[in-house]
Parts: C-alpha cells; sequence; structure tokens
C-alpha cells in the first residue's frame, strides 16, 4: 500500500521530503513556513491531499529567534498547540506525528545565569505528551532521542544552514527518515512476529556444557551483566506481543539447569512458547518452529553470535531475517533495541499482544488434544468453543487494524488497513464491522476475527474484508461467524452478499472458503481474483461446532 505522507516543519525540510520521495507519496508545501497556514485550515492543499500521516518537525532554535521574552514565546506556541489539537480532533482517521524540540544554549553567559531555554523544551514536551494522552491519532516523534544519540554536532551543520537555510546534516536527515520510516511499519502492523534464540554466547558468555552452570558469564555486575541486561529487554519484547523461542545446539538437562537454576537467569523456561534445543541444523529446528506455531518462515528473525550458523540460516532459509550480531558484547543491549526498532516496533501493546505467549502454548495443548481424540469432530466437540460476536465497536480499532495488518493465511481479500482507515470506516455509516473472539476450555485466544462489509445498497451488502488468526484455523469457526452475520444482515433487509478471493502468496488454504460456505462463483480473473454472490432468501445451515453469543 503506498501512504502518502506530509512532512511539515518551521524551517526547510526539502531534502528530506525529496528522500522520502523515493518510498512514499509526498505533500510538497507551497513555502517556507507554509506549515502554519496549512495546519490552520480544513480547505487547504494539505488536507485535499488526504495523507494517511502527518509529521510535523519543529526546529527549537527557530522557535525563539529574536525572542527574549519566556513568557510571550510560550504564549506564541500555545497558538500553535491550539491549531494543532484542533486539526488532530478534526482528522481522526490521519495520524500526527509531533516532535519535541532541541535548543541548542548559544548565548554566552556566566555559569549562574538563567538559562530559560531549557523550560521551553520542558513547556513543548510536556504539552506534546498531553496531545498523544488524550488523541489516539496523535504520537511523539522523538526528536531529541535522535539528536541525543548521534551529538548535536554530527545532526546539525551550520554551514548548510548558512548556506541553504538547511539545519539538518546529510547525516542527520538520513536518521530521520529512517525514523519516519520505522514510524510508518508500526502504524501499517508491519512487524515481525517470533524471535528466535541461540544460547551459548548469545544469552550468556561462554558454553554451558563445557563452562557448567557456575562457569557462564551471567551476573548484575561487569562482563556477565550485559548478557543480563540483553535477556531485559527480550523480556521486554515477550512482553508486547513478540514469540521468543530458541534454537540451541546443546544437551537439554544443562540448559534447563541454567534456565531454572542460575540466580541472574531473567528468561525461564516459561517465557519461550517453543524450545528446539538437540544437534540438528538451524535451519531445520527453525523449519520446524515455523510449523508448530503456523507462521510464515518470514515471521522470523534469528539471533546467533556465530557466524557459520548465521550464513547457514540465511542461505537455506532466505525467508528468515538474520541480523549481523555484534563482535563486541558490550553492544548487545543497543544490538537488540535497534532490532526492537527495525522488526518489532509498535505502536501500542493491545490485551491480545501480553497473552501472546500464553495463547501459543495453548495451541499446542490444542493440538495434543486433536492427536489424541477418536476422530476430528469428536475433537471440536471436546473444546467447548464460545464465540462472542461485537458490532462496530471502536474500542477495538487497534486491534482489528492489527489483525488486517498481520493475517496473512485465512486472508480473503489481504486489504491492510491503518486505525484511521478503520475508524473512518466505522464512522462512515456505510459499514458494519463484526469482531469475533474466541474462547474454550484450554483458554481465552482473544480477538482473532473480523469482518467487514460495506452496505451497497438497501438490499445488497459487500464482503471488502474477512479475516480470521491462524490460531483457530482449522476449527470451522468461521462457519458460524458468518451464519451470525449473515443472519444480522438479513434482519436489516439485505437479501444478497456479494464476496470477493484475491490470492495472495499466503492465503491458498482459503481459496474455496466462500465455494464451501455455499456462495456461488460469479466471476473470474486471469490472476485467480473471484467474485462470488449469495442470496439471503434461504439460509443455510452450518455446524460451526461453537456456541454463538452476539454483544
Amino acid at each position: 500500500m503506498n501512504m502518502k505522507l506530509a512532512v511539515l516543519s518551521n524551517i526547510n525540510m526539502d531534502s528530506l521530503i525529496r528522500r522520502l520521495s523515493k518510498s512514499f507519496t509526498m505533500f510538497k508545501p507551497s513555502g517556507f513556513g507554509a506549515w502554519l497556514k496549512e495546519i490552520s485550515s480544513t480547505t487547504s492543499e494539505l488536507f485535499q491531499f488526504k495523507p494517511d500521516a502527518i509529521f510535523l518537525l519543529f526546529d527549537g532554535e527557530e522557535m525563539i529567534r529574536n525572542q527574549n521574552s519566556e513568557e510571550f514565546i510560550k504564549s506564541e506556541l500555545a497558538n500553535w498547540l491550539a491549531l494543532i489539537e484542533k486539526a488532530i480532533i478534526e482528522n481522526p482517521s490521519i495520524t500526527f506525528f509531533v516532535s519535541n524540540i532541541d535548543i541548542p544554549l548559544k548565548r554566552i553567559l556566566p555559569m549562574k545565569a538563567e538559562k530559560w531555554e531549557k523550560r521551553i523544551v520542558d513547556y513543548w514536551a510536556g504539552k506534546v505528551q498531553e496531545l498523544q494522552n488524550t488523541n489516539n491519532n496523535c504520537l511523539l516523534f522523538d526528536l531529541c532521542d535522535i539528536i541525543f544519540e548521534i551529538g548535536r554536532n554530527q545532526f546539525y551543520s551550520p554551514k548548510l544552514w548558512y548556506l541553504a537555510g538547511m539545519r539538518v546534516s546529510m547525516k542527520g536527515e538520513s536518521i530521520i527518515c529512517r525514523e519516519i520510516e520505522r514510524c510508518i511499519k508500526a502504524i501499517r502492523g508491519i512487524r515481525k512476529k517470533c524471535l528466535v534464540l541461540d544460547l551459548d554466547n548469545t544469552l550468556w558468555g561462554g558454553v554451558i556444557g563445557e563452562d557448567g552452570l557456575n562457569g557462564i558469564d551471567l551476573s548484575e555486575y561487569q562482563k556477565g551483566a550485559r548478557y543480563k541486561d540483553f535477556q531485559k529487554r527480550i523480556r521486554e519484547l515477550k512482553q508486547i506481543g513478540v514469540l521468543i523461542t530458541i534454537a540451541s545446539k546443546n544437551n537439554t538437562e544443562d540448559v534447563l539447569e541454567v534456565l531454572s537454576r542460575h540466580p541472574h537467569m531473567v528468561l525461564h523456561e516459561e517465557d519461550f512458547v517453543s524450545m528446539k534445543i538437540n544437534w540438528n541444523l538451524k535451519s531445520v529446528n527453525i523449519r520446524e518452529l515455523s510449523e508448530d506455531l503456523n507462521l510464515g518462515l518470514d515471521s522470523f528473525v534469528f539471533i546467533d553470535d556465530n557466524p557459520i550458523e548465521r550464513g547457514s540460516v540465511k542461505n537455506e532459509l532466505p525467508e528468515v531475517t538474520v541480523p549481523d550480531f555484534p563482535e563486541d558484547s558490550s553492544y548487545l543491549e543497543s544490538f537488540i533495541l535497534n532490532l526492537y526498532k527495525d522488526y518489532f516496533y509498535s505502536i501500542e501493546t493491545t490485551e491480545e499482544d501480553v497473552k501472546k505467549s500464553a495463547q501459543y502454548k495453548q495451541y499446542f495443548e490444542r493440538e495434543k488434544a486433536r492427536r489424541s481424540s477418536p476422530t476430528f469432530e469428536a475433537y471440536l466437540r471436546s473444546l467447548e468453543t464460545e464465540l462472542e460476536i461485537w458490532e462496530n465497536e471502536e474500542e477495538y480499532v487497534a486491534r482489528i487494524a492489527q489483525l488486517t495488518q498481520k493475517t496473512n493465511q485465512f486472508n480473503l481479500t489481504t486489504i491492510r488497513l491503518t486505525e484511521g482507515e478503520v475508524l473512518r470506516k466505522i464512522q462512515s455509516g456505510n459499514y458494519k464491522v463484526f469482531i469475533a473472539a474466541v474462547r474454550d476450555k484450554f483458554g481465552d485466544n482473544g480477538m482473532v476475527g473480523v469482518l467487514l462489509v460495506r452496505l451497497e445498497n438497501d438490499q445488497t451488502a459487500v464482503i471488502e474484508n474477512f479475516l480470521m488468526s491462524c490460531r483457530v484455523m482449522g476449527r470451522f469457526i468461521e462457519d458460524s461467524f458468518v451464519s451470525y452475520v449473515e443472519n444480522a444482515l438479513k434482519e436489516q433487509g439485505v437479501n444478497t452478499i456479494l464476496a470477493e478471493y484475491r490470492p495472495s502468496q499466503k492465503n491458498k488454504p482459503v481459496e474455496t472458503l466462500y465455494e464451501r460456505l455455499g456462495y456461488a462463483v460469479k466471476q473470474y480473473t486471469q490472476e485467480g481474483t473471484k467474485f462470488y454472490s449469495l442470496s439471503l432468501e434461504e439460509l443455510l445451515l452450518r455446524n460451526g461446532f461453537c456456541r454463538v453469543k452476539g454483544i
């Protein structure tokens, strides 16, 4: 999906906009300092452009230029903030990123002199934080973090400023561009799902089979602390919904002893969704993890200190992301932080994210039950599945968008939606968005399904999106879900439902789903797209093996 972006600033950002134009459709401001005019009017060129996201990047030094009154500056900034907040409220389908500010102190002053510039920085930061806290479509763009990370001397370019009115250096501009791209991936929900970890010289220093429990490097201080800090960040990844697994050439007993008995081990056996501890090739173990978790190989990131192991996985499984491991283990913590931003960056953590590891462990329990049941039908009935369905609930916008962005196998059209796009559809009055949550005797699967219907007219409805999490595939839950939606539409007066299947690289499992559900194929295309129709005059009876509750 080609995203439409706008970058507005109180300084010249033309060069940055040109860089971003290689990846996005960019709004081009009509001149220097035009941001205030563009943001102030709903009929401006900016809002006629209909951007998906707007980045407001402010230069603190320019904000206070030629001004010496702290109160006057705060008053001016309060006016700016009011206009920004108005734009945010009036455009809920656009994501606004508002930067904090940095003001280098350039006045020559004695040590005891008052430096009010710092209060301006804090004032602006506090107000932007308030905007983020009170508006779902507003996020902080942490420009200060970028500046502090590389240093002011590298971020700013006095030469470019005096020659061309460009405050930011080429290096600084490049890092801003990278951070914007990360932010866009985050709002689109483009992130990996599973982290695969080696153990020796990765989660701890040394080799457990040779050095023993007390000989590995893992401690609160000095050399071992780098591995403990690394593990802390990995545990935080788990807490935002990343699945953590192990692929290690080791003896299982040695590893379990470390996980359970080492006093400085942060990660324990229960933190890992699955552990492949054996002497097989890492590529074989990762492929098995992919099958066990029902995830595509492109969902995996593999971390291993050994370049030979990394090279083997890259060669055997090119879909798997294999980042370079830091040569100096002192940089492990910064390595995992960058890994998070590059591959697992997220806007917020949903309730389903928090439960993710537990849900996958429940998935393994269901698989055990399936293998031990005399028939598949007996297995489905034994699950005691309950299906709850909501309709047009704005509080679930984040999860709905997340499902459209992440779900690949059970996804009939693979239309990806941002939170703003979902909200716009819900509020339009032309759509009905059905949301499904599933629980059974093994636990709560959470919100796993979305069926988005466009009301074409009083008698015809079109299914635009129909998708369900891979965790509940193969249990015929979709039968009950679709039947509920069909009944709801029929009660509203709809007599015909139109639907579509668009083939992708991964949604082959649902290629004939509509045929199985009784929909008639009306048209094919050469690309494999199929168009369907269903008359609601006589609703089909379907056994979805679950109790349905509409809320």
